[in-house]
């Protein structure tokens, strides 16, 4: 099974550690019992290295071999330099938008 997480459902722009958790917290009950997770970033204009790292950064951080796999898709240019920053950061590759 497979989720499709649409973050523009939430807003367009995102800042702040807090809300990267809070959207964690959902996308992490959301994504419950699935095997791929697909993060859709559609319409989102812009994102907080703050924000990137507590949402995607911690994901990409705590999951294992044997976890959900996770996947970005629709990430403009400059929010996926934002994420490829903070996944570099946390894994030390980046992650496929």
């Amino acid at each position: 099974m497979a989720l499709l997480f649409s973050l523009k459902e939430f807003g367009q722009t995102f800042a702040t550690r807090a809300r990267g958790e809070e959207l964690r917290s959902e996308f992490l009950s959301r994504a419950e019992g699935e095997d791929v997770a697909t993060i859709d970033f559609t319409g989102i204009t812009n994102i907080s290295y703050s924000f990137a790292d507590e949402f995607v950064g911690v994901l990409v951080s705590d999951r294992t071999e044997d976890d959900l796999r996770l996947q970005v898709i629709n990430a403009t240019g400059a929010v996926n330099r934002v994420l490829q920053r903070a996944m570099n950061r946390r894994r030390g590759t980046p992650i496929a938008c």
